[in-house]
């Protein structure tokens, strides 16, 4: 049995025992009680009286016909009883393996249960399905709640072992059965910024410390929300809007995000003026930051301080935009 599965079997013995609690507890008590009354009767051990109750339940009876009419009752009780209750676990726990064959959302409910500090992401969208390629690779457990089952994305998750629950994420029930009690994050990728603030208050709500993370278009919904909530915010526009115009500049930004109300780029700058400096030099005169540093023929490698800079080079720079500016002004001359 492969390691992962190993790991995931107690979380999976968990969530068979609480589903399958009632007619367990059902059948003890029958195995039980019945038990302890024939005991009590028939003047028979203990054992041998629980271990005629038990083949009562599937109308095998090990005892005589009992002469006492509570007996009789039990004689007839504890097999309609009994056999309803194994009936209702076998049908269910052949549903659940049929799932498991048929990838149905039972199955995902199932495998959700037995994730411990995982991420929770609410909206399977173009940017949800980045956002969770991003975490797999950072090798980050993910369940994924999704609106739509005809999403695009759906059955591609699935293929990757990824639980998508399909549901309203805003919905207190879909975030419990997402596990969202033992996750240590949850993130709103909807399209919906009224959705994703209304899951967010209900996430809190089922766990208060959990950190939230959330993707909301209105720039002064977000700027209140992460002010008022204590909540990570990101603007879709106010993240795409600087990509657009660095790529109608000809830059080759790598990523753009905020931080302390100011725009960061992290952008490629080929080298054409700005030789015979190093990487320290400028840095310290442009107040920028060299990420990493590829020479004409060979691979890029982490930048290091006093490594000289030459004609042909390529810098990964981070910078906010107007020091970027000046830096490329400078290299051009």
């Amino acid at each position: 049995m492969p390691v992962r599965a190993l790991l995931k079997l107690p979380g999976r013995i968990r969530y068979i025992l609480r589903e399958f609690r009632w007619p367990l507890i059902v059948v003890a008590a029958l195995i039980l009680l019945g038990g302890a009354i024939f005991s009590k009767s028939m003047n028979l051990p203990y054992g041998k009286a629980c271990f005629g109750a038990f083949m009562l339940i599937f109308v095998q009876p090990s005892m005589d016909f009992p002469d006492l009419w509570y007996d009789q009752a039990l004689f007839y009780l504890i097999p309609i009883v009994g056999l309803g209750a194994v009936a209702d676990s076998v049908v269910r726990l052949g549903y659940l393996i049929f799932s498991s064959k048929r990838k149905l959302q039972e199955w995902w409910i199932m495998e959700a249960s037995t994730y411990r500090n995982h991420i929770v992401l609410c909206g399977l969208g173009r940017v949800g399905y980045r956002i969770v390629q991003e975490l797999l690779a950072a090798r980050e457990q993910v369940v994924a709640i999704e609106k739509s089952a005809d999403s695009v994305f759906v059955e591609e998750m699935q293929d990757l072992d990824v639980p998508v629950l399909i549901g309203e994420a805003r919905l207190k029930k879909n975030l419990q059965l997402a596990n969202l009690e033992h996750a240590r994050a949850v993130i709103l990728a909807t399209n919906d910024d009224l959705a994703n603030l209304d899951a967010a208050l209900t996430a809190r709500d089922i766990k208060p410390d959990i950190k939230v993370v959330l993707r909301l278009f209105d720039d002064t919904l977000a700027t209140k929300v992460a002010a008022q909530f204590q909540m990570p915010v990101i603007s879709t526009s106010q993240v795409s809007a600087p990509a657009f115009v660095a790529a109608v500049t000809g830059r080759t930004v790598h990523q753009c995000f905020q931080m302390d109300g100011q725009t960061i780029h992290v952008a490629d700058l080929r080298v054409f003026r700005l030789t015979e400096r190093t990487v320290a030099s400028l840095q310290k005169e442009f107040g920028v930051s060299i990420v990493l540093h590829k020479r004409n023929r060979n691979g890029a490698e982490m930048a290091a301080a006093e490594s000289p800079v030459q004609a042909g080079d390529t810098l990964v720079v981070a910078a906010p935009v107007d020091r970027m500016r000046k830096l490329e002004e400078a290299n051009r001359g």
